[in-house]
């Protein structure tokens, strides 16, 4: 029995190695691909372009990802993730004052990306959603814009039952302008990076952009209080 045990208890331990390692693989698929596709483009980049970027053979990239558009499928996912769990975070402890309890759940959700996805990457994946024969980019886009009217939607419901907003605030014709508000400043800073005007290491919210939102914010909450 004890060696039996033993035994079971090595199966995990490899087990939960080859796990780690294939997670670990995937993630530096994902960030050779982001840094491809920010340098050369989309359209430009092979498969087989990845798999020799990322050290691996052309057959174990397929193993992990059966296409480009399923890298950026998956590119996307990551991002939202890490932008529903930052969100969360501020849900559960909004500030009491609506304004800043709003901005920083519109830092949270535009300036929280993975570290390999740069203002050129995005951009490339704002190409791939609509060229791709597949509409499940698009698709994706879309789910992503309804979480985060979602998730204002809840901010705004914790900051009305706390008392913060009217009780006859109409929460979600607000969340629907504030996701709306959100994708323009995403789209506003694409195109400054495309232009030159910001560098790629400016966030989408901050000094001007930041001073700018606030206001608008504050115009907003006004019709809410």
């Amino acid at each position: 029995m004890e060696n039996g045990e033993s035994h079971e208890g090595a199966g995990n331990d490899m087990s939960g190695l080859r796990d780690q390692q294939k997670k670990k693989r995937r993630e530096a698929i994902l960030a050779v691909s982001a840094r491809l596709f920010g340098k050369q483009g989309y359209a430009a980049t092979s498969m087989e372009e990845i798999a020799a970027a990322a050290e691996l053979s052309v057959g174990t990239l397929y193993n992990y990802f059966k296409s480009k558009g399923d890298i950026t499928l998956a590119l996307y996912r990551a991002d939202l993730e890490m932008v529903r769990k930052a969100s969360e975070a501020v849900i559960l402890e909004p500030s009491v004052d609506p304004v800043k309890a709003i901005i920083k759940l519109m830092e949270a959700d535009l300036n929280t990306t993975p570290d390999y996805l740069d203002g050129n990457a995005w951009q490339e994946l704002l190409v791939a959603a609509f060229t791709s024969p597949s509409s499940s980019m698009a698709v994706e886009w879309e789910g992503g814009d309804l979480m985060r009217v979602d998730l204002f939607g809840r901010l705004l419901g914790a900051l009305q039952e706390r008392g913060h907003i009217g009780k006859q605030a109409d929460i979600r014709s607000a969340a629907e302008v504030l996701g709306a508000l959100s994708l323009t400043y995403f789209m506003h800073w694409l195109v400054n990076l495309k232009a030159g005007r910001i560098d790629q290491d400016s966030c989408p919210i901050a000094g001007p952009t930041k001073r700018m939102l606030t206001r608008q914010v504050k115009q907003l909450v006004a019709g809410l209080v």
